[in-house]
Order: structure tokens, then C-alpha cells, then sequence
């Protein structure tokens, strides 16, 4: 991942365990890692990879799974929920659509409350008019670097 949130928060030790192209399967295969950095917060980001308008039901399955194994491993941690990015409608025909992506978002913002986590809804930082912010990004998914400073605002009060 492009961002390097320790720029955004140097009186921080932040671990950035993020990796282009995974997906929630490789995120939970990764716990164990996680696990072993002891972090105090963990700020989970995942879904898009493997998110079609067709396994909304399977990835909200595996999410679950993977909020699971992470509490499992890090009882004593805080999880933080963040939103899904919205993608530019050119995106869109590679077999998800942003009205799809919302759903996923409220199915998460709705797993976070059920299990007492914050949620921090992203997607509305990054949109506009229905798609990501085309001056936000390089190719229609991807962020400019200092366009993750509207992120690091959104988490700021959630690091401390």
C-alpha cells in the first residue's frame, strides 16, 4: 500500500501489514503475523479484491471469519472497522459496482456494531458523485499519495 500512515502519526509505531492485490483469505492466513506485533489498535481494510455483485453473501462470510480469527488472537486489541474505497465508474465493468460496494459497507457497519467496534466509513471522504473522486486517484482505484491524508483525518481521533 502506498501510505505510510507513520508520516501522518510520527509519535506512533505503526506496522503497516497491507499488500496490493490480497485478499480477505490472505489477510486471515496472515493473523499470525499480526499476532505477533502485539499491536494495541489493528485498522482493517479489506474486501475489494475479491468483491463481485455476485459473492457479497461469501465475502461478508469470510470477513467475518477473519474479525473471528483476529479476535481469537487479539483479545486484548482494539479493531477498528474501515469502509471499502469507492471505485471510478470506468472500474466498474471489471464485476463490481459501487452501489454493491455500499451494500458491503453497511453489512460491515452493521458487523461493527453488533460486536462493539468502531466503524470508520471512508467511502464518503472518496466520493463524488457516485464514484471515486477522480482527482483522488491515478487510475480509478488507487490513491495519489496525498490523498490519503484525508484518511489519516478520519482515523486520527481513533489513533490517540
Amino acid at each position: 500500500c502506498d501510505s505510510d500512515f507513520s508520516v501522518y502519526f510520527p509519535q506512533k509505531d505503526i506496522v503497516n501489514l497491507g499488500y496490493y492485490g490480497d485478499t480477505l483469505i490472505g489477510m486471515i492466513d496472515r493473523v499470525p503475523g499480526v499476532a505477533a506485533v502485539k499491536p494495541e489498535k489493528v485498522f482493517l481494510l479489506g474486501g475489494i479484491n475479491g468483491l463481485t455483485d455476485r459473492n457479497v453473501d461469501i465475502c461478508i462470510g469470510t470477513y467475518t471469519e477473519l474479525l473471528d480469527e483476529l479476535e481469537a488472537a487479539l483479545p486484548d486489541s482494539e479493531i477498528y472497522i474501515q469502509s471499502v474505497l469507492p471505485i471510478a465508474a470506468a472500474r466498474e465493468r471489471f464485476g463490481v459496482h459501487n452501489t454493491t460496494i455500499l451494500d458491503f459497507n453497511r453489512r460491515l457497519s452493521a458487523i461493527a456494531q453488533e460486536r462493539g467496534m468502531v466503524f470508520v466509513d471512508l467511502y464518503s471522504l472518496y466520493e463524488k458523485d457516485g464514484e471515486l473522486n477522480p482527482e483522488l486517484t491515478r487510475d480509478g482505484l488507487h490513491l495519489y499519495p496525498q490523498a490519503y491524508a484525508l484518511w489519516a483525518d478520519a482515523i486520527a481521533e481513533y489513533i490517540g
